[in-house]
């Protein structure tokens, strides 16, 4: 697992022992970050679910301004700050041991935006649908409260299924998919206002 391009590139990163992260491939990240030239550089980004950070890594490598990695698991915390020493990137981010549904207090009282977020939740959770219904109410409760800005994107890395967007997740709107074997890369934006297009 290594930085593909940008200001780390080639640099090799940790991983976590064991099977609580699941590390994108090297292709499926180039495609995405394909997709996504035109917004990376100098935005402020929100890597939840962040595991080993590598998409949150990247996206700094890149040219993001910032990036704040949330994950709860105590293990994967101390990778990705390992990583974000190896890749000198410390600077740009800081990294919190949080549930991502109760991030939302710390960035109300930091009055955090986001112009990107990334998500890639363990599979099995994403799949059932109560799960879904729940993350996507939290992406459109992240719009309402301006947490994301209005031309912000968020980003769901999942295997195939459909989404239902309930009255409760009404702020964001599906407008884009990429699938890559069996996993598939979903692109919401805010509703509030008319957000940015691929």
């Amino acid at each position: 697992m290594r930085i593909i391009s940008g200001s780390a590139k080639g640099i090799y990163l940790s991983s976590v022992k064991g099977s609580t992260t699941r590390p994108i491939p090297d292709k499926i990240k180039e495609a995405l970050f394909s997709i996504l030239a035109d917004v990376i550089p100098d935005c402020h980004v929100l890597d939840m679910y962040a595991g080993t950070g590598a998409i949150g890594i990247e996206a700094l490598s890149r040219g993001a301004k910032s990036c704040i990695f949330v994950e709860n698991n105590w293990s994967a915390i101390q990778v990705i700050k390992k990583n974000l020493e190896a890749t000198r990137l410390r600077d740009k981010a800081r990294v919190l041991k949080y549930d991502v549904f109760e991030i939302i207090p710390y960035l109300e009282k930091n009055s955090i935006e986001a112009d990107l977020v990334l998500a890639s939740p363990p599979y099995p959770l994403i799949e059932k649908k109560s799960y879904r219904d729940k993350l996507l109410t939290l992406f459109s409760s992240l719009c309402s409260k301006h947490m994301v800005r209005s031309e912000g994107l968020m980003l769901l890395q999942h295997r195939k299924t459909v989404f239902e967007i309930t009255p409760e997740a009404s702020h964001i709107e599906l407008f884009d998919t990429r699938s890559y074997g069996d996993t598939q890369l979903s692109f919401f934006k805010n509703r509030i206002k008319q957000g940015h297009s691929l």
